[in-house]
């Protein structure tokens, strides 16, 4: 754990960078994008695929990363903290063994209005009989089961009635149908065993799994980023660094991250300089929950770009007093934040509106567009520029 230099913003955010593939080359295909990234944050279906699909070679089409997804290559379900996340059907085991406990605990407000644990373990017991013999049923389909016995079927207690028979291992994600998601019998969809810890599961060997996956797909990363991204413990994390011993170091902060410790896996991406080979300005189009935002509390302002004048948080979206702003995705300069966007997509054309924090470059606006471009290719329609 011995220290390892230090590290300025522009490293980390370069860092970063290589480190979630957003550059370098693309990952194989979407399921190694998944494994990588060890969960990838996905409350906003269609815009999820795409931040998968930005990592893989080739950026594969919006249809294609559908088709895999409703072949079963990754799963949705909530994992982590109250959201959902794409995950390895290997991986949706051991970690909803691993962080299930903790997401029930955030929950636990909630499920009084469910109506009280005999009501609930009838609505669990009902929603496993509804997709026992591989039957897949729609969220509706599910709500008008329920409403069928008088169980809550509509608002937050039906919300939290789903969340929790995905997090008691009942259902996960199934097919789809058309642009409908579906839910599936956990056991349908998930191999018996715990993925890379074996046969038997380990909670020491869960949190060294998931650190080491986590500091392999994010690179420079404090206690708190982790702490926050997992749902887990500050105590639970160190106790994970620890064991994890000498397959780690700490990087401190310097310049503009003074006062912040990063910590890095020995063998993952080396701390790079941004620009240092760079000669054409780099710009992603960003869905508004991508996990370049979402892996890091502690740090995640690194994120802004110190040319904006004015730059609001990076996250949360719903500022105090205001609402959500319709502007949900990101617009990133060389890793930093210069604006959101939106997309109106019809069955043939993409057009992006955007809010720009400052005025772009020539050459960032050439690199928007090019961006826009691939946007558009990726859901097999014709970029048109505003």
């Amino acid at each position: 754990m011995a220290g390892a230099g230090s590290s300025d913003a522009a490293t980390v955010v370069a860092t970063r960078l290589a480190a979630h593939h957003l550059r370098g080359a693309g990952l194989a295909s979407v399921r190694d994008v998944v494994g990588h990234l060890g969960a990838v944050q996905s409350q906003e279906f269609h815009p999820s695929l795409w931040g998968i699909a930005q990592r893989t070679e080739g950026t594969p089409s919006a249809a294609s990363v559908r088709d895999d997804f409703s072949a079963g290559a990754f799963l949705r379900t909530h994992v982590l903290r109250p959201t959902w996340h794409h995950v390895l059907p290997d991986d949706a085991r051991w970690l909803l063994r691993l962080t299930a406990p903790r997401v029930h605990r955030l929950n636990r407000p909630y499920y009084p209005d469910l109506g009280g644990p005999a009501q609930d373990a009838a609505a669990t017991d009902l929603l496993a009989e509804a997709v026992a013999g591989g039957d897949h049923r729609t969220r509706a389909e599910l709500a008008a089961l329920l409403a069928d016995r008088g169980l809550p079927s509509s608002g937050l207690a039906f919300t939290y009635i789903v969340m929790r028979a995905e997090l008691d291992g009942v259902l996960v994600s199934g097919v789809l149908r058309g642009r409908q998601q579906t839910y599936a019998a956990f056991d349908e969809r998930v191999p018996a065993g715990f993925g890379p810890l074996g046969a038997t599961y380990d909670d020491d060997a869960a949190l060294v799994e998931l650190l080491r996956r986590y500091l392999r797909g994010r690179a420079l990363a404090s206690v708190k980023d982790f702490a926050g991204w997992s749902g887990l413990t500050l105590t639970r994390t160190r106790e994970g660094l620890a064991l994890l011993g000498a397959d780690v170091e700490q990087v401190a902060g310097a310049g503009d991250t003074e006062g912040l410790s990063f910590w890095r896996l020995v063998d993952g991406p080396p701390p790079a300089a941004q620009g240092a080979t760079e000669r054409v300005v780099q710009v992603d189009l960003l869905q508004g929950y991508d996990e370049y935002f979402v892996s890091y509390k502690d740090s995640r302002d690194l994120a802004r770009d110190p040319l904006s004048a004015e730059v609001p948080a990076v996250l949360p979206l719903r500022l105090p007093g205001k609402e959500v702003s319709p502007f949900l995705h990101v617009i990133a300069v060389d890793g930093r934040v210069v604006g959101r966007w939106r997309h109106a997509l019809t069955a043939k054309t993409l057009r992006l509106d955007t809010q720009l924090f400052r005025p772009l470059t020539r050459g960032e606006q050439r690199g928007f567009e090019a961006q826009a471009e691939r946007l558009a290719a990726h859901w097999g329609v014709a970029y048109e520029a505003s």
